[in-house]
């Protein structure tokens, strides 16, 4: 039955509407109809029994005497007349062409009874001895407050049913007419408000990983449609930018495999170098064997080195690696002093620190960070006249270090990208000093994990400043 019924309901939302308004508009008419039918029935019988009931008040009193049987009898045109004395006995003035007055029954008769000052007459309807149902009233007579007898009178219900019946047949054809006509009013109307609908169907289909760009119009006066269409672009917007975010994932991991592939290859292609000196006869000359072997060395603790810091970036990436606690930022700038001293040589060092700071974090992996920033600084500073200021300050949220060097600087092109991994400003120097781009990517990495921010400003040829913050309050489990 359930699956009849699935073929039978309609599969578009225009025609569900419809089928649902139409069917709705149906329920309407028929409880008007089946209303107008109780309404008018009862307004038809009502009238009918006000007018038997006048009628019968037109009839003299004297009528009910048992000595009136000489009196003319009452026309009561085409109804049926009928004389109740107080003991229930009937006395039918009935001719052979007219009704027949139907007898009632007890109770049917006392809820029929009328008396003179009643306004709208009781009724009660009933089949005579012919079978013709009859709408009767009966009303009740007498002298000095005691009731004398009473006068029946009745009608065929058949001509009020008659009509009756007309004006249902009429309220039908009317009702046909008005579904006929709403069925073609709500098919328009429904298509016509479903239209902004429409368009946002062809526009998803028209959607796909390679036409994200697109956004619908969110002008329209259907607060639905509106909604729906603003709920559409933000979908679309964060599918965008997870695409976005995916192709930059991928291109960064791309670019992340060949620079690491080029840092490997470098020191693999000089010890394979080394190795096939050694290997045509070097190795039995200690001039030639020793010098190939340190160099050996020294490739291969670059290599180890930069499997290191990819560990190190890949444990970071993942939230792990550091013990965090509680640490005094000027006792560890103190601790730190006297490295930084060693590598700064004959450049000046300045130190401010202006009160004691204290934050949670890992003090072997932020050592690390200054270090990186302060050797960094070194590389860039002229070792005569350069100057390396360490800044210690904070504010209500946050307690910031700060590197300042007045170096060569860093060109604007290279701003942005000089936290990414295997990027070089100058590639020349680094290289010759044995980098591998990865000090300042680790350090912003190892920063992004206590939950602070590394950030650098720089003008070209007036010197640069890493500022680092980190948060005071504890931070999140």
């Amino acid at each position: 039955m359930k699956k009849r019924l699935q073929h039978v309901k309609p599969k578009t939302l225009n025609k569900q509407i419809v089928a649902l308004s139409c069917l709705i508009l149906a329920i309407i008419l028929i409880v008007v109809g089946i209303l107008q039918y109780i309404l008018m029935k009862d307004f038809l019988y009502q009238n009918e029994a006000d007018a038997m009931q006048s009628q019968l008040h037109s009839i003299p009193p004297a009528f009910l005497n048992e000595d009136a049987s000489d009196m003319p009898k009452p026309f009561l045109f085409d109804r049926s007349l009928a004389k109740i004395d107080t003991s229930g006995n009937y006395t039918d003035f009935s001719d052979e062409t007219s009704l027949s007055s139907p007898h009632l029954e007890p109770k049917e008769f006392q809820g029929a009874v009328n008396n003179r000052d009643d306004k709208d007459a009781q009724y009660s309807v009933t089949e005579d001895e012919e079978g013709n149902e009859q709408l009767v009233v009966v009303i009740a007579e007498g002298r000095f407050g005691e009731v004398t007898g009473y006068l029946q009178a009745g009608t065929k219900t058949a001509p009020l049913n008659d009509v009756i019946n007309g004006q249902l047949q009429v309220f039908i054809l009317i009702a046909i007419l008005a579904l006929g006509a709403g069925i073609l009013l709500y098919t328009q109307v429904i298509r016509k408000a479903l239209d902004p609908l429409h368009r946002i169907i062809r526009k998803v289909e028209r959607t796909s990983a390679e036409n994200l760009s697109e956004r619908l119009e969110e002008e329209t006066e259907q607060v639905e449609i509106k909604r729906l269409t603003l709920a559409f672009n933000q979908m679309v917007e964060r599918i965008d930018r997870s695409f976005q975010s995916e192709r930059e994932a991928k291109e960064q991991m791309q670019r992340f495999i060949a620079d690491a592939s080029h840092e490997l290859r470098t020191p693999l292609t000089s010890i394979h170098g080394f190795l096939e000196v050694l290997l045509r006869g070097a190795a039995n000359n200690p001039d030639q064997l020793y010098p190939a072997l340190e160099s050996m060395l020294k490739e291969s603790q670059r290599i180890k080195k930069l499997v290191e810091d990819l560990l190190l970036l890949t444990k970071l990436d993942q939230s792990e690696g550091l013990q965090v606690q509680q640490l005094n930022l000027n006792r560890l700038l103190e601790e730190m002093q006297p490295h930084f001293e060693m590598l700064a040589g004959n450049r000046k060092l300045l130190f401010l620190m202006k009160e004691q700071i204290t934050v949670e974090a890992d003090s072997d992996k932020l050592k690390q960070v200054l270090l990186n920033l302060f050797y960094n600084a070194v590389q860039h500073t002229n070792p005569e006249q350069g100057v390396i200021e360490m800044q210690l300050q904070t504010d209500s949220d946050a307690a910031e270090i700060r590197v300042l060097d007045n170096g060569s600087g860093i060109p604007a092109a290279h701003l942005a990208h000089i936290f990414d991994r295997f990027y070089r400003s100058d590639s020349s120097r680094t290289r010759q000093q044995g980098g591998a781009g990865l000090g300042l990517s680790i350090s912003h990495s190892i920063i992004k994990a206590h939950q602070g921010t590394l950030e650098v400003e720089s003008k070209e040829g007036k010197g640069t400043t890493f500022t680092v913050l980190l948060p005071k309050k504890s931070r999140n489990p």
